[in-house]
């Protein structure tokens, strides 16, 4: 029997139902035990349609990640229109207790998983940017209250890396310090990100004053 050949619709829908599996995968395997089986059996596909649109499984992940990173500025988008923006605390509940926490995917990613990503991003064209890091930031601080406006994306871009860095990298740090370290990282990153007025609320939460 030949091939199917597929059209450009279903090419496009195959494409990104694969990528939609990409998070789960991570947080079940990590990229290191992701392998392209676990990626076509969790998608019910043969390995040649997977090389059909991937070349490795570090850049499905570097397109993965990409897209559901785009799923989550559009659905901001459309929770938050023009007039509506997150107040701070909800900010807090987003960032730093679902993408910044234990549970997140970066938790099963190591420093040679973050080197393939980059190298596959670098192959790609979408090495590290300012640039690219601003327009992300922009997409997410309009929907966001108290933002400050000389905020310092870089400064910010690079705390938030830390943060995820040290949970890929947990076994280099003394564990009965761990959680206050990343409390400090966040903390700073509060007081890079917001106004003095809007920071107040989240400090609280964060130091866990508030309940």
């Amino acid at each position: 029997m030949p091939p199917r050949v597929f059209t450009e619709e279903e090419k496009e829908k195959l494409r990104e139902a694969m990528l939609d599996q990409a998070i789960p995968l991570l947080e079940e395997y990590g990229l290191k035990h992701m392998s392209v089986d676990k990626i076509t059996k969790k998608v019910g596909i043969g390995k040649s349609t997977f090389y059909n649109f991937f070349s490795s499984k570090e850049e499905y992940v570097s397109y993965a990640l990409e897209h559901n990173r785009k799923k989550l500025l559009d659905e901001l988008d459309r929770k938050f229109p023009p007039g509506k923006k997150m107040k701070p605390a909800e900010v807090f509940q987003m960032w730093f207790t679902s993408l910044l926490s234990n549970n997140s995917i970066y938790k099963n990613f190591s420093a040679e998983d973050e080197r393939a990503l980059y190298e596959a991003d670098k192959a790609r064209g979408k090495e590290v940017s300012l640039e690219r890091e601003t327009y992300i930031a922009q997409r997410l601080m309009c929907h966001m209250e108290g933002v400050k406006e000389d905020l310092n994306v870089a400064l910010l871009s690079n705390y938030i890396k830390l943060i995820i860095l040290a949970y890929e990298n947990s076994y280099m740090f003394h564990d009965v310090e761990m959680e206050h370290m990343q409390t400090e990282l966040k903390l700073r990153v509060i007081d890079i990100l917001f106004e003095e007025d809007a920071k107040k609320e989240l400090i609280e939460l964060l130091s866990g004053r508030k309940k």
